[in-house]
């Protein structure tokens, strides 16, 4: 959905909304970035803090609990107390006053004098305790060694130092102190902060802790330094409320939202000039060229920006330029194409209308073209139709205009004409210029060309139709044997445009599924047995009916669509022959047309390749036809295609032998199996002496290059007579069986 948002916006606002983004992201990666730090700082500073009081109040603490341990010490050690121990009267004398002066201001709850037998002497409480029930009294004594621990009960600090007389312990002074109000006296002086004195999960003292608060704590635990907190595993914990914590943190996230917040607004408003500044000749650019498609005089450039887009725009008129003359230019011969000839046409029948003037069209074609092309390659072709292009051009008026359809087609329009005597004098000239061969790469080329007239108004008052016309002349003109040219008349309008129905139709047929494959078998005829079937195609027309193969095959051929028709052909009927051979028939040996246009096409022998490893079909049950009247056209490279055939394993016969005016020479080195007598040869057997000897001394071709012959066109049992003593015994035709579709064929084997 974003995606689909930022599409359909415009360029501008594409820019603002990628400048603004990029500078929010950045914004908010900085404010980011800043509240790490920010909170990083402030939390190493609270906790630098926090550890340095709870340092200085571990430290202060200690202190007073040792000074208060060396001072009970030094209290053992007076001599008073010394005394106190063996003299009863002056004990009540006074150890009273040693003691009260001791406790004054060093927070003491009680202070107790027992002997050696941990009785007491001297209490200021009730609950000295027992020798017997105290570990640590006991210890004291036996090891004569101070002993401070804390009271389970209370929490309160005991110190029992013994009493030394001449060396031995003769008891102690059992000192307890107010654990609380040592604590108490060093608390910190913030109210926000909680203190406690802990031991293990054991809280021995605790200030200004409330459970429900969250809190940020530090504990600092007695290092060697602080030997009495060490020895009893007190730490001290000393922590700040979260809210009182992060109050810093939340002013700062304020401020820097509010800075972000500005520096956001500040940037959509420098976006949205920066995407003025910058969309301002591309939206400008964009505005020309749409102008410059409904005028094609309207200029991209110059914008004024001297930058890249100016450097665009004038590459945009560069490539409009360039794009107009090849829509209107063919790219071959640079000659005008059908866009600007049409063009052209109707700006001189505006004028020729208003000047009550005549015009001519002329619809040139190269005859046999295709043949060319075929034979020597698209190159030659090319190189040909330029040579061309520039030898008729030489003969125009610099007021006529010539241009290439498109193929070997050439239109010429001839303005300002007085009298039809103008138009057949250029029409000559052109015709004059393929009197000459073509040379191109050292290979002369005779070629002629077919040209059809139309008049304005005569034959028409508007480009289509004049050029319609034209064309209808034109193929009038090679219907009358070509290297001519025809003036337009009414009747050439009704044939061209059932030519073009029947092309169209011929395309269609295939998608249609409108052609069907026959087989004609072929025979021995001293047995009447099937050595073989020819495929040929049928057309069923939905409305036309049967299509004669001579009215539509020149015409596939001529438009290329031969190539399609053969290949289907090809795959019906191998199919059609194994599915036979499957079913445990013989057929014989498979024969198919093959056209020049098929043979010379690019990938036609691994066509045939891939059809027969589809369909299984062995090369040695596969013969081509080709006719001698193709082969003779281009036989060198023909007998080449030939070759490169024959290496797959199929065999190869020359159809309609003795037509083409074949030489031995080419006959001998054409790749061939066999030789197929024409039907016009056999026809008039027995009554033309010549057929008949036409027909002797074909056979005795065949056998003297070691070919095999059939004849086609059998009609008659004396045709076959005829041919059987002249060692002909194969044969095709109506005599023995007429071309029929694959269901009667397959009844046909089943009888055989």
């Amino acid at each position: 959905m974003i995606m689909d948002f930022f599409k359909k916006q415009s360029i501008r606002n594409k820019v603002v909304i990628q400048v603004t983004s990029q500078v929010v992201i950045v914004s908010v990666l900085i404010i980011i970035t800043m509240l790490f730090i920010v909170n990083k700082h402030l939390s190493e500073q609270t906790q630098a803090l926090l550890s340095s009081k709870a340092k200085n109040i571990h430290e202060k603490i200690e202190q007073r609990i040792r000074y208060l341990v060396e001072n009970t010490v030094l209290l053992t050690k007076n001599e008073l107390m010394v005394n106190a121990l063996t003299d009863t009267i002056g004990r009540k004398k006074y150890l009273t006053p040693l003691v009260e002066n001791f406790m004054e201001g060093k927070d003491v709850t009680s202070l107790d004098v027992v002997d050696y037998d941990g009785r007491p002497i001297f209490q200021t409480q009730t609950n000295t305790p027992l020798y017997n029930k105290s570990k640590n009294l006991r210890t004291a004594l036996a090891l004569n060694q101070v002993t401070v621990y804390i009271q389970k009960s209370d929490k309160r600090i005991v110190v029992i130092s013994p009493i030394e007389y001449y060396s031995t312990t003769q008891g102690a002074a059992i000192v307890v102190f107010d654990m609380a109000s040592i604590a108490r006296e060093n608390l910190p002086l913030t109210k926000t902060l909680y203190m406690k004195l802990v031991r293990g999960e054991e809280i021995i003292f605790s200030n200004n802790y409330d459970p429900k608060l969250e809190y940020r704590s530090v504990v600092h635990y007695a290092d060697d330094k602080m030997r009495t907190f060490k020895d009893l595993g007190i730490a001290l914990e000393i922590g700040l409320p979260q809210n009182i914590y992060r109050a810093p943190i939340n002013e700062a996230i304020v401020k820097l939202v509010i800075i972000g917040l500005l520096f956001i607004i500040i940037s959509i408003f420098t976006s949205t000039m920066t995407a003025n500044n910058i969309t301002q000749p591309i939206l400008e650019l964009y505005r020309r060229v749409k102008a410059s498609a409904d005028d094609k005089d309207i200029l991209c450039s110059p914008l004024g920006s001297d930058d890249e887009v100016e450097k665009l725009a004038k590459a945009f008129d560069e490539r409009t330029l360039q794009l107009q003359y090849q829509v209107e230019h063919d790219a071959l011969t640079s000659l005008p194409n059908r866009v600007l000839f049409m063009d052209r046409l109707h700006q001189a029948i505006k004028v020729a209308k208003r000047k009550k003037d005549k015009i001519a069209v002329l619809f040139m074609d190269l005859d046999r073209f295709k043949e060319v092309n075929d034979s020597f390659g698209h190159d030659f072709g090319d190189e040909l139709l330029k040579i061309v292009s520039t030898e008729v051009k030489a003969h125009l008026r610099a007021s006529d205009s010539i241009a290439r359809l498109g193929g070997d087609e050439f239109t010429i329009l001839l303005d300002h004409i007085k009298n039809t005597d103008a138009i057949v004098n250029i029409a000559q000239k052109i015709m004059q210029t393929f009197k000459e061969p073509f040379t191109i790469k050292n290979h002369k080329f005779f070629i002629t060309c077919s040209i059809g007239i139309a008049i304005y108004p005569l034959n028409g008052e508007t480009p289509d139709k004049l050029l319609k016309n034209a064309d209808a002349a034109m193929y009038k003109a090679k219907d009358d044997g070509r290297n001519t040219y025809q003036f337009y008349i009414d009747e050439m309008t009704d044939k061209a445009y059932g030519r073009i129905t029947l092309e169209t139709q011929l395309r269609q047929a295939l998608k249609n599924e409108e052609f069907e494959v026959y087989y004609q078998p072929q025979v021995d005829m001293g047995s009447e047995d099937i050595i073989g079937m020819e495929a040929l195609i049928r057309w069923h027309h939905p409305e036309m009916g049967f299509v004669p193969p001579d009215k539509f095959i020149p015409l596939a051929e001529e438009t290329g669509i031969i190539v399609e028709i053969d290949r289907w052909v090809m795959n019906s009927a191998l199919e059609q022959f194994m599915k036979w051979k499957e079913d445990g028939l013989n057929p014989g040996i498979l024969s198919l047309n093959l056209s020049m246009v098929q043979l010379n096409h690019e990938g036609f022998i691994d066509e045939v390749k891939r059809v027969m490893s589809l369909t299984n079909m062995p090369p040695k049950l596969l013969m081509f036809e080709v006719t001698e009247s193709q082969i003779m056209k281009n036989p060198q490279q023909t007998i080449a295609k030939l070759e490169n055939l024959k290496e797959i394993g199929v065999s190869l016969a020359v159809d309609d032998f003795g037509t083409g005016h074949s030489s031995l020479s080419y006959l001998k080195r054409l790749p061939i199996d066999k030789i197929k007598i024409d039907q016009s040869f056999v026809r008039d057997i027995p009554e033309d002496s010549d057929d008949m000897e036409l027909t002797r001394a074909i056979i005795a071709i065949s056998k003297s290059l070691k070919r095999s012959v059939i004849a086609e066109g059998v009609e008659t049992y004396e045709q076959a007579q005829f041919l059987q003593e002249n060692e002909c015994i194969e044969a095709q035709g109506y005599l023995y069986h007429r071309p029929q579709n694959a269901q009667a064929i397959t009844k046909l084997l089943v009888r055989e």
